[in-house]
């Protein structure tokens, strides 16, 4: 088991680690939408500005791990107001063009500071 960290995306904003690779498996922490500079939320309230950046912050983490996007299996998606899905929905489709991962979605109620939306993936390493 190997703890993956990188300062190419945000960093984490409690105690706990952006992922894990356990043999071929990539397990990320949520991805949130927070500069990896900055590490402030970008695109308060945005559903679709922050599925971008969390999208960009999830790939650098996939890379420091040995994977990318193109090898993500599942993922979980939270947000805060199921009514903006299809706002998501549709930046989604521009990481994952063709053979979509596995994924949930569920509505969580209210984030803090203008969070909408987090996601947590499953990928398998880059052969």
């Amino acid at each position: 088991m190997e703890r993956i960290a990188t300062d190419r995306a945000a960093a984490p904003g409690g105690w706990y680690s952006q992922a894990f690779r356990v043999g071929d498996l990539i397990y990320t922490a949520g991805v949130t939408a927070n500069d990896p500079v900055t590490q402030e939320l970008i695109g308060p309230g945005d559903i679709e500005v922050q599925t971008r950046q969390i999208m960009k912050n999830m790939e650098q983490i996939l890379l420091a791990a040995g994977s990318d996007l193109k090898h993500v299996i599942k993922t979980l998606v939270f947000v805060a107001d199921i009514d903006q899905f299809d706002l998501f929905n549709e930046v989604y489709k521009e990481y994952f063009p063709e053979n979509p991962p596995a994924r949930s979605t569920m509505q969580v109620g209210k984030f803090n500071h203008g969070m909408v939306i987090e996601i947590e993936a499953v990928a398998v390493a880059a052969k």
